[in-house]
C-alpha cells in the first residue's frame, strides 16, 4: 500500500525504493538506452548516407573520367578521319585510269587515249624544237684546212685594209693590224663539214670567235664568213660545207705557238636564222665550230 506524503501534495512514492537508484536507473535506461538507439539508427544512416555519397562520388568520377576519356578518342578519331580523309586513296582512281586508259590497241599491246596524246605532244614539241631552233652541226674537215700567206696590202694602204675588214668581216683585235708587211700575216682557212638535220633552210650570215685557248687571241685580226658577198645557205635535210677566213698576225711567233693558236679555237655562228616562210625568218640558237687537234698547218 502506498504512504501518501503530505509534503508532496499527492506524489505517490514507490514502496521500498530508494529514490537515488530509480532515478538512476530511469535516467540511464531511457537515456542512453533510447539515445543509444537513437545514436545506433542515426549511426547507421549516417553510414548509409556516406556510403551512398560515396558512391555516388565514385560514380560521378568514374563517369567524369569516361566523359574526358570519350572526348579525347572523340578528338583522336576526328584527326584520324581528317588524315584518312586527307591521304585517303580515290578507290576509283584506277577504276576510272583502266577505263580512260583501256583506249587504243596497237599491235598485242592496249596504249590509253591520254597515254597516246602525250606521246603525241611530246613529239610534236621535240620536233618543233628541232626544226626552228636546235642548230645544225659543224664537224673540221682537216684536209681542207689551209694556211696561206697574201700580200694583203698589193692594192690597198694599211687604213683602207682596215675598213674593209671592219665592213666585211668580225674583227678581233684591231691593233694586230700593226703593220704594212704582208709577211708578217697568215690567212688560215677552216673549212667545216655541216649536217642540217631541220627540213627548212638555214642561213648563216657570219662568224665570230667564242674563244681562243691558246691565249694568243690578240694575235687574231678577223674572223669572217669567206663568201663575203651572200650568206652561208645550208638547205634542208642536207650535207654541205663552209669555209671560215681567220687573218693572224704572226710576227716573232713560233711554229709551237702558231699551232696552239689554230688548234685552240671555237668559233660560232652570228644571227644565224631558219626560213619558215618566203619572208619569214625564225632565229635559231648558236652553233659553236671547234677546230679539231688534227688540224697541223705551217707558218
Amino acid at each position: 500500500m502506498a504512504k501518501h506524503n503530505p509534503s508532496m501534495k499527492g506524489l505517490e512514492m514507490p514502496d521500498e525504493m530508494n529514490i537515488n537508484e530509480e532515478l538512476h536507473s530511469q535516467l540511464i535506461g531511457e537515456s542512453f538506452g533510447k539515445s543509444s538507439g537513437q545514436m545506433s539508427n542515426q549511426i547507421n544512416m549516417l553510414a548509409e548516407s556516406n556510403f551512398a555519397a560515396a558512391s555516388k562520388n565514385y560514380e560521378g568520377i568514374e563517369k567524369i573520367d569516361d566523359l574526358s576519356k570519350a572526348r579525347a578518342k572523340q578528338q583522336r578519331d576526328k584527326e584520324q578521319n581528317f588524315l584518312s580523309g586527307a591521304y585517303k586513296p580515290d578507290v576509283y582512281r584506277n577504276k576510272r585510269k583502266a577505263e580512260d586508259d583501256s583506249g587504243i590497241k596497237i599491235g598485242r599491246k592496249s596504249y590509253g587515249v591520254k597515254t597516246i596524246v602525250r606521246n603525241v605532244i611530246i613529239v610534236i614539241a621535240v620536233l618543233t624544237l628541232f626544226t626552228l631552233f636546235i642548230p645544225p652541226v659543224f664537224t673540221t674537215s682537216v684536209e681542207d684546212c689551209q694556211s696561206k700567206m697574201t700580200n694583203i696590202f698589193e692594192e690597198k694602204g694599211i687604213n683602207d685594209v682596215r675598213v674593209q675588214y671592219g665592213n666585211d668581216y668580225t674583227m678581233v683585235n684591231d691593233d694586230a693590224l700593226s703593220s704594212e708587211k704582208y709577211e708578217n700575216y697568215r690567212e688560215l682557212y677552216f673549212t667545216f663539214r655541216v649536217l642540217n638535220l631541220s627540213p627548212l633552210q638555214t642561213k648563216v650570215p657570219q662568224y665570230s670567235l667564242a674563244r681562243e685557248q691558246s691565249q694568243l687571241a690578240d694575235k687574231i685580226v678577223y674572223v669572217g664568213n669567206d663568201n663575203t658577198r651572200n650568206d652561208d645557205i645550208i638547205q634542208p635535210f642536207s650535207s654541205s660545207k663552209i669555209v671560215i677566213k681567220v687573218l693572224v698576225n704572226v710576227e716573232g711567233m713560233e711554229q709551237s705557238e702558231f699551232s696552239k693558236l689554230v688548234r685552240g679555237m671555237i668559233f660560232e655562228t652570228v644571227e644565224m636564222e631558219r626560213k619558215v616562210t618566203k619572208t619569214a625568218l625564225c632565229p635559231t640558237l648558236p652553233a659553236f665550230l671547234f677546230v679539231s687537234d688534227s688540224v697541223s698547218l705551217s707558218l
